[in-house]
């Protein structure tokens, strides 16, 4: 959903960026459309009417109410009108700028990355995604394993490595099947169940890059119930997030406080995004910060200035400099990762980023 946000061209007239809270099981229709009317009219100063008449007719007219979130953009004269159902509540926020406000959205999609579930047992395979709470079953392998054999010694010894060899096979076509859906799904990380013999043969016939993806393994029957597993899955991605983004909040703190190839503090990490220095860029949600751009050459800052440094163009105001520093962040091929309440990045500024070089 965000690349035709991050590859939209601004034109004249200002994109509406709408998000909702739209829980019914938390709150009323009549209320979030109350809500919606007086974004409206609160827009309407700003923003395209026919924009506005648009979005109230999405909402009284099409939208089914079954999500608990929606995000919706639109600049009729650019070309843009989008709208996303969520599984997750947005808070509910508006804005009219030149380009799409997309920062509610990366932090919920930060925050609940896609992964790629795998369950193996020497017969079979199955292959999940999993993201905002949510696993979905894509299906997978098998095949049959030859029987146990009733003689012994070397003939069953010759029977069992027979089996043996069968076993792995199917644990490679399965790998090899799940190495095609990973090159389609574009998962983040991936999460494999299975006994430990299993996982650890299946694991080896992975490609490198999707084995550094790993983010854990366990152990799981292959016929568990799905309302069962995506509760296991739950708990092993909380854990697993947890302790991953403590360490990025530790390696890009201790980097940037030796001066290496990190930063932290807003300025230092505009003009590392400018540069397109950022490999990841870390934020707290909550912070945000107006500043200037500039729209020849892309130069940030939250200083009071009117000129920009390195072309001097005259720079735009913006009211949140943040958005414009992850999209350009995004653009440029880094990653954004959003940490609510943490100390440390507090401590350093709220927004810090690790470095290309």
């Amino acid at each position: 959903m965000l690349e035709p946000l991050l590859s939209y061209v601004p034109t004249k007239s200002p994109v509406v960026s709408l998000y909702l809270n739209t829980d019914m099981t938390k709150r009323l229709k009549e209320e979030v459309m109350l809500v919606l009317k007086g974004f409206l009219k609160e827009a309407a100063e700003e923003a395209n009417p026919e924009d506005l008449g648009k979005i109230e007719d999405f909402f009284s007219l099409e939208y089914d109410w079954q999500a608990k979130g929606v995000a919706v953009f639109s600049c009729t004269e650019g070309g843009l009108w989008l709208t996303h159902p969520f599984p997750q509540p947005f808070k509910d926020e508006f804005q009219v700028l030149p380009e799409p406000y997309i920062r509610p959205l990366v932090h919920l999609l930060s925050s609940h990355e896609r992964y790629g579930i795998i369950l193996v047992s020497r017969e079979q395979a199955r292959f999940f995604s999993f993201q905002m709470g949510k696993l979905e079953e894509f299906g997978g392998v098998s095949g049959t394993i030859p029987g146990k054999h009733k003689q012994g010694g070397w003939a069953q010894a010759r029977y069992q490595r027979h089996i043996d060899e069968h076993a792995a096979q199917q644990l490679k076509n399965a790998a090899e099947a799940f190495t095609k859906l990973w090159d389609k799904e574009k998962f983040s990380y991936v999460i494999i169940g299975g006994t430990e013999e299993n996982v650890k043969t299946f694991t080896d016939f992975l490609p490198g890059p999707i084995q550094e993806a790993i983010a854990t393994t366990f152990t799981a029957d292959i016929m568990v119930p799905i309302s069962d597993l995506e509760e296991e899955v739950v708990s092993l991605v909380e854990r697993f997030e947890k302790s991953r983004n403590e360490e990025i909040v530790r390696q890009i703190l201790t980097e940037a406080a030796k001066g290496r190839k990190a930063t932290s503090g807003l300025d230092d990490t505009l003009n590392a995004v400018r540069e397109g220095r950022v490999n990841i860029l870390l934020l707290d949600p909550e912070f945000k910060a107006p500043g200037k751009k500039c729209p020849n050459c892309g130069f940030m800052s939250s200083q009071k200035i009117e000129i920009c440094p390195v072309c001097s163009s005259a720079l735009e105001e913006r009211p949140d400099i943040l958005n414009d520093a992850l999209a350009e962040t995004l653009r440029k091929g880094g990653k954004v990762v959003t940490l609510s309440g943490n100390q440390e990045l507090a401590k350093a500024g709220y927004i810090a980023s690790l470095l290309r070089y």
